[in-house]
């Protein structure tokens, strides 16, 4: 399979992604991290989750569009894969018009991480430390009762840890903030 490089990729998420690069870009690190950890392809994994929302600013976060005909527009930029393509939008399950499944292990990885990711990063934005790994799961799990906080994240989905991949959430939780302090980027709070 020819698959998009990096360099193909940043100029991709320059062009089309402005508020939600960072998510991207963490969610892509998070993906490699868990790659690396099972023996995947960290490439792919990689292309797989920073690509996840690359229409999203562009159609406006709106829903309806999401993954559809400006998402493959996008796309066929980079000559991705339909394989590509079917991995991705496998984050989009739980969508009436969404045929692909997270029945291989990286869409169910894909749905385990990005709404967890979210949350976890929107909590460390309001603590006080500079070092995510000060971030206590018992805070976390707390917080994901508070349906105020992030009301954007879907609660359910930052279980999907338990549901898809039979990790529990404690372990998840301190894996992904381990991904996130590993990552070869920069975060800005």
């Amino acid at each position: 399979m020819n698959l998009p490089t990096e360099k193909q990729v940043h100029d991709l998420i320059e062009k089309y992604s402005s508020s939600t690069q960072q998510h991207l870009y963490q969610v892509g690190e998070i993906m490699k991290y868990f790659a690396k950890k099972l023996w995947e392809d960290t490439h792919y994994w990689w292309l797989v989750w920073v690509l996840h929302d690359i229409d999203w600013d562009h159609i406006e976060k709106n829903g309806d569009e999401h993954m559809k005909s400006d998402f493959e527009k996008i796309m066929d930029e980079i000559d991705a894969p339909a394989e590509l393509l079917w991995d991705i939008r496998a984050h989009g399950y739980f969508l009436e018009w969404i045929e692909e499944q997270p029945n291989t292990l990286v869409r169910k990885y894909i749905n385990a991480v990005d709404e967890l990711s979210g949350f976890i990063w929107a909590y460390f934005r309001m603590i006080p430390s500079d070092d995510i790994m000060d971030i206590k799961v018992s805070s976390i799990k707390k917080k994901l009762k508070d349906k105020w906080f992030a009301a954007g994240v879907d609660r359910q989905h930052c279980k999907n840890c338990e549901t898809m991949l039979e990790i529990p959430l404690d372990e998840f939780i301190e894996d992904t903030k381990l991904a996130l302090k590993q990552s070869e980027r920069t975060w800005e709070k």
